[in-house]
């Protein structure tokens, strides 16, 4: 009997353990994600990050905790997903400026290449509104502004090293050398859509979801956007390619398109296997048609690229940044 005593324990140790690997949930079920979103509440990230954590929590019993660390240019936010525990239940929602823009222009403690890609989720066309009631409904005549009373003339971004910027820079070096423009940040979308409207700024520089609201309601007035073709969501406004395509030039096809991406990455110390079976429960979070229909509803596109793809297309990303700034040490 005493002999028995230790084998029965042992036969119980096993069954226990097994009936436990069975049940015990493997990534990404086991515990929460921690998803930062680099950009201030109510913008057109901050939105879709919460779109995809409803859909998460209701379909796979997922909790994705949606959090926002503004600042930096991205860096922040992007800073606290790298410094976290690398097994994948830490990731970030940044846009092309933070990788792409930020890194280049200061030292931030990383670079693109410590980020590892998960998905593209969306890409954003970049919008530049005025106020309805400023009279400067056209592009021209907000240059016109600009070149007369250049202290009084501000546009703003979210962010202070954005796309936008970024693409405004190229814009002015390219075919107004002799235009000097103010910037301003804010921490969202939002902060500059309300700051537009208070006329505390002459022009806004954002992505639709942030945009057509106020031009649905009169408030704004869109008077350019980045795409090859005009938007079905504003017919009436006229492309970058329209307004400058008697003096474009072979090189400037890399950028007068120019969007900005938006996607989930992570730091590239998290196993390659955690990336691999978060992409299932993903792909089919977007092939939804309520998560389809949420995001057109507030202006956002759905388009996805697996991790190998995203990841060369940051990488081109960051190479024509390169170009664009071409040793410059500020967006100024």
């Amino acid at each position: 009997m005493k002999k028995l005593i230790p084998a029965l324990l042992v036969l119980a140790c096993m069954l226990w353990t097994g009936n436990r690997s069975e049940v015990h949930a493997a990534y990404p079920y086991d515990k929460p994600i921690n998803l930062i979103v680099p950009f201030g509440p109510g913008g057109a990230v901050d939105i879709a990050s919460r779109i995809l954590s409803d859909y998460f929590q209701q379909n796979y019993k997922i909790t994705i905790n949606v959090i926002n660390k503004t600042g930096g240019g991205q860096a922040v936010g992007l800073n606290e997903m790298l410094h976290a525990r690398p097994d994948g239940y830490t990731m970030a929602f940044p846009g092309f400026g933070g990788p792409s823009v930020t890194t280049k222009l200061s030292n931030v403690g990383f670079t693109h290449k410590d980020l590892k890609p998960v998905a593209q989720i969306t890409v954003m066309e970049l919008v530049f509104a005025t106020s309805a009631s400023s009279g400067l409904d056209t592009f021209a005549k907000f240059l016109e502004r600009a070149k007369s009373d250049s202290a009084n003339t501000v546009y703003a971004t979210t962010g202070a090293i954005t796309t936008q910027r970024l693409y405004l820079t190229k814009l002015l070096d390219r075919f107004h050398k002799d235009i000097q423009l103010r910037h301003t940040a804010y921490g969202s979308g939002h902060e500059v859509s309300t700051a537009l409207l208070g006329k505390h700024i002459t022009a806004g520089f954002q992505v639709p979801t942030n945009v057509l609201p106020y031009v649905e309601s009169g408030d704004f007035k869109a008077i350019a956007i980045s795409r090859a073709e005009r938007s079905p969501d504003l017919p009436d406004t006229p492309t970058f390619r329209e307004l400058y395509a008697g003096q474009l030039k072979p090189e400037d096809e890399k950028w007068i398109d120019l969007g900005s991406w938006h996607g989930l990455v992570t730091s590239n110390k998290v196993p390659d296997e955690n990336i691999a079976a978060f992409q299932p429960l993903l792909l089919k979070a977007l092939q939804d048609p309520d998560v389809i229909a949420k995001f057109k509803k507030v202006g956002l596109s759905i388009d996805y690229l697996g991790p190998k793809e995203f990841g060369e297309v940051i990488q081109t990303s960051s190479d024509l940044v390169d170009e664009i700034l071409a040793g410059r040490k500020s967006l100024d």
